[in-house]
């Protein structure tokens, strides 16, 4: 499918979460040693959104599929359309409780992962199916699409305001679907740079938080 989405310490011993903050770690930075979540899921959407891209370029998708291709364009898509739900869910996490993110910006967010994960759901079954999907969820392209359309106005204006990444991505990132649909195959190479400069804006607001 074409992508044209401690318990125990004693007393009065600081422990690394007292020194992160607590139990209040928006930012998600409490765990050294551990993957972080904030850089986590942006990372595997960038990579699949990559992924897709490159397959599409080097080879035209048939359906129903006919070849390893084919399961390697949808399930690259699928992965990417899953991972963005999760990192437009980090990507609030870490804006949080900056200020100028508020509820517009979790509107944004909400818009924003919901799309993916309407879309998600026919290119999962395509997957599956190796083939396209029954009506009643190839109906769901539309809807999806509109969503995350939708979405990401709100994000842009949230994340200009908070100033947490920087302002020439928020102020690029409403136009980042149109081009992507523009683009054809290559189109998802545009998500793949989106992620990873969100990604590497979201980790060092984390670092600068836990410190």
């Amino acid at each position: 499918m074409d992508a044209t989405a401690s318990p125990g310490a004693p007393a009065g011993h600081t422990t690394p979460d007292d020194r992160a903050g607590g139990t209040d770690d928006p930012a998600g930075t409490r765990a050294p040693g551990r993957r972080n979540p904030v850089t986590a899921a942006p990372a595997v959407a960038a990579a699949a959104a990559l992924t897709l891209g490159v397959t599409q370029i080097l080879h035209m998708q048939t359906v129903p599929f006919a070849s390893v291709g084919d399961y390697v364009c949808e399930g690259a898509y699928a992965l990417y359309l899953t991972a963005a739900v999760a990192a437009v869910l980090a990507l609030r996490r870490v804006h949080g409780r900056a200020r100028g993110w508020g509820r517009i910006g979790d509107a944004g967010a909400l818009l924003y992962g919901l799309g993916h994960a309407v879309v998600a759901i026919p290119v999962t079954a395509t997957f599956v199916l190796a083939t396209n999907p029954p009506d009643p969820l190839g109906a769901l392209y539309a809807p999806g699409i509109v969503l995350w359309l939708a979405g990401l106005v709100p994000l842009a204006v949230a994340a200009f305001r908070s100033a947490l990444v920087p302002r020439a991505v928020a102020v690029a990132l409403p136009a980042t679907l149109p081009l992507t649909m523009a683009l054809g195959q290559a189109g998802p190479l545009v998500e793949a740079l989106t992620w990873a400069v969100l990604g590497w804006s979201m980790a060092r607001a984390a670092r600068r938080r836990a410190r």
